[in-house]
């Protein structure tokens, strides 16, 4: 009770001296939501408030949603964590043919940024993804090697990306207002991305 009273009384402050609009949290104690609450607005101009059905985009906080969906196929026998991923794609997935460094890179490989891929091609459009070092020789960021080891993962499940991550994680976990694709009820639940002033 004491945690939540603080949290009810700091996080307005903290919210305000941040120029934050909305957020939502939930406190969980030996694995169980024991409260949960929306603060703010979805949208500062219409100020509807944030509630506990406002669904946020989650951005890069997919990732170990990714990294557990993929260790489930691990599990599985279906995928070999170091295995080169291309074994499982056709073609070289927009590297350059000649590369021969698409070889080295594995599942292992893009769960821990050593890929060396480029975090977003430049420019977004480009049908080349460039290999900047040598995969596992350092740490770097890196987006696109998610969405490489979505499109395998694609080849092996038989299925859109989206709906392996709902039946292996979202739906056995009662993530029901998650996904990674957008859905039309989203319209109506989701906040807004606001600028550093705070508008819309």
């Amino acid at each position: 009770k004491t945690t939540t009273e603080g949290l009810e009384k700091s996080l307005p402050v903290v919210m305000k001296e941040a120029g934050i609009p909305g957020l939502s949290i939930a406190l969980i104690r030996d694995g169980k939501v024991v409260w949960n609450r929306g603060f703010g607005v979805k949208n500062s101009q219409t100020k509807e408030p944030v509630t506990e059905e406002t669904v946020f985009e989650a951005a890069s906080l997919t990732k170990p949603v990714v990294a557990y969906a993929v260790l489930k196929l691990v599990d599985a026998g279906k995928l070999d964590l170091d295995a080169p991923l291309n074994k499982y794609l056709p073609g070289n997935y927009d590297v350059a043919d000649d590369d021969a460094r698409i070889n080295q890179i594995t599942a292992r490989r893009v769960l821990s940024h050593t890929t060396g891929f480029p975090n977003w091609r430049a420019p977004r459009n480009s049908k080349t993804l460039p290999i900047y070092f040598t995969p596992g020789e350092r740490f770097s960021y890196s987006g696109e090697g998610f969405v490489y080891l979505s499109k395998a993962v694609e080849q092996i499940t038989k299925m859109k990306f989206d709906d392996y991550v709902r039946e292996a994680v979202f739906v056995p976990l009662g993530m029901t207002s998650s996904s990674l694709a957008w859905q039309e009820r989203y319209k109506t639940l989701k906040t807004f991305n606001h600028d550093l002033l705070g508008n819309p």
